[in-house]
């Protein structure tokens, strides 16, 4: 059992060596909704899962080394009301087959909403739809009793007005969590894969993220935090805009200086990293925040500092007899806030609760 997740851990950090390294993040991949959080819990903590094994089915999309044999016959819908009419979500049933691990299966969709299609003159010729989604298999298994491993494979398909692509990702996680201590690590490695077919016949890269997650509930009151780097195979993930400019003033006049990625290094770790935290009081209630620096610095409008509650995150969680629902509020920019939520449950308590009925 040594021997293999040594072998394990080895091929996690050989992946990482292997893979390309780029600077910056906009623009560079297509398939960018893989990245986007569809877990309420991920979104109210700063965008990002939390690793701790405590069974809650809406991660196991983004960590699959989450997934245990506790989550048997939980089917989960996850639902995101995004900016505008965008919308997305991710919708998953999970089985446990004992030695052999626990499988998830799922469909993770993007809908970008309606457009209005017009000519070069401006006239109008009706609308179109944009649409992605991926076919999702998941595996994770327990290694002792402190380790876990998982592997999502991912089949996609994108159709923007006339153009479509086919892909296919795979995602590699493993997780460590000690329950007397709370404390849990995880490594992802995210959408490692490639295009079948492209757009117009050019290969695109796929969002490649590599995540390093920890939590820890403290022993004697009931919080856990979490920090998650994000994004650590990049150069810089500095997005440069107007925000990133300072002033300074001389004889001439106002005069603009533009801070360039790797002029601050204290400001390319804080991009990199969000903070949570979960105020657990009993297992069936839970609140939650988080901040993510990264998100706010790249919505600033225009540079100045109307940024209101952009970058900040809440949520929280409620367990009612055989379900539980999930809700989480994220502010993207100052035009507009986007809604998660979630609602799971085992599909053999509804069998139960019938046959109860029925008893009655």
């Amino acid at each position: 059992m040594r021997f293999f997740t040594k072998n394990i851990f080895f091929f996690l950090l050989f992946a990482l060596a292997a893979y390309p390294v780029f600077s910056q993040i906009g623009g560079q991949a297509t398939y960018q909704f893989l990245n986007l959080a569809n877990s309420p819990r991920a979104a109210a903590t700063g965008g990002y899962f939390v690793p701790v094994m405590d069974n809650d089915e809406s991660q196991v999309y983004a960590n699959p080394s989450l997934l245990s044999k506790q989550m048997d016959n939980r089917l989960v819908l996850n639902y995101v009301n995004y900016i505008s009419d965008i919308n997305y979500g991710y919708t998953g049933y999970i089985k446990d087959f004992g030695n052999k691990g626990t499988v998830s299966l799922g469909i993770n969709y993007f809908n970008y909403g309606s457009f209005v299609q017009a000519d070069e003159t401006a006239k109008i010729l009706g609308t179109f739809t944009a649409s992605e989604s991926a076919l999702n298999v998941g595996w994770g298994h327990k290694i002792g009793e402190k380790f876990s491993i998982g592997s999502n494979l991912k089949l996609i398909y994108s159709q923007l007005f006339q153009y479509s692509s086919v892909g296919m990702a795979m995602d590699f996680s493993g997780t460590y969590y000690n329950p007397v201590k709370a404390f849990g690590a995880s490594l992802v490695l995210r959408n490692i894969g490639t295009q079948f077919t492209t757009y117009q016949g050019i290969h695109e890269p796929l969002p490649l993220d590599i995540q390093l997650a920890f939590s820890k509930k403290l022993a004697h009151a009931p919080f856990r935090f979490v920090v998650v780097g994000h994004n650590l195979q990049t150069k810089n993930i500095w997005f440069q805009n107007l925000g990133d400019k300072t002033q300074s003033s001389t004889l001439f006049g106002a005069d603009s200086t533009s801070t360039t990625p790797t002029s601050n290094w204290g400001e390319e770790i804080a991009r990199r990293v969000t903070v949570g935290v979960e105020f657990v009081p009993v297992e069936s209630f839970a609140l939650r925040a988080g901040y993510n620096y990264q998100r706010q610095q790249e919505m600033k409008l225009g540079g100045d500092n109307k940024l209101g509650m952009v970058g900040f995150s809440l949520g929280l969680q409620i367990k009612i007899k055989m379900f539980t629902f999930q809700y989480a509020w994220a502010t993207y920019s100052a035009a507009g806030s986007a809604h998660f939520i979630s609602v799971s449950a085992k599909t053999s308590d509804f069998k139960k609760a019938k046959k109860t009925e029925e008893a009655k």
